[in-house]
Parts: C-alpha cells; structure tokens; sequence
C-alpha cells in the first residue's frame, strides 16, 4: 500500500473538484462510481508539523491540475499543502484561501 491521491469532480458539479487521498495499491481504489479526475500524485502527511506534502503525478491519471483543489475534508484542515512535481526541486505551497473544508 502506498500514499496516494488524487483530485476528482462528480458529474453534477464538473468544475468543483475534490481532494481524496489513502493508502492504496493503485490510483483507481481512490475512484468510487463515475467520476472525472483531474490528475494525482503521492503525498507524505506530517501530523506533527501539520504539513501535507504532495509530489509526482500518476501513472493512471497524469499530473496533478490544481485548479480543482477546491474541497478538502475537514480533518486536514490546519494542515499547510505543498507540492513538488517528479525531477523537480521547487517545492511551492499550496493557495487553500478558496478551498471548502467538508
């Protein structure tokens, strides 16, 4: 199992994406019913420091778009988002202003 994650939008709210994470074997388990994925990754979540650090892209859906990081659950809220692309060094944090805590 790994920490993996991604962004997705249901049919009925198309441009509002959310963000779903766990430790999976692959992508996919993080998809539930008919949904439209807007790229993913991995993270490492530091509780202590209260930072979610994603990095990557998938295999299956691509790089991470996150113009639909627009939900979050609640549980991570307090948490600063940051991400660094695979190759890449700049990490950069995360605008969570406009986000929805569900």
């Amino acid at each position: 199992m790994n920490p993996k994650f991604l962004l997705i939008s249901s049919p009925e709210t198309p441009l509002i994406g959310t963000f779903v994470y766990g430790m999976v074997g692959q992508h996919k388990e993080l998809v539930h019913g008919y949904v439209k994925t807007h790229g993913g990754g991995w993270y490492y979540k530091d509780d202590q420091r209260k930072i979610m650090a994603l990095y990557g892209s998938s295999g299956d859906y691509g790089e991470p778009d996150f113009r639909f990081l627009d939900r979050i659950p609640a549980s991570l809220k307090g948490y600063t988002f940051t991400y660094t692309p695979f190759g890449g060094n700049e990490e950069r944090e995360l605008d969570l202003s406009e986000v929805e805590w569900f």
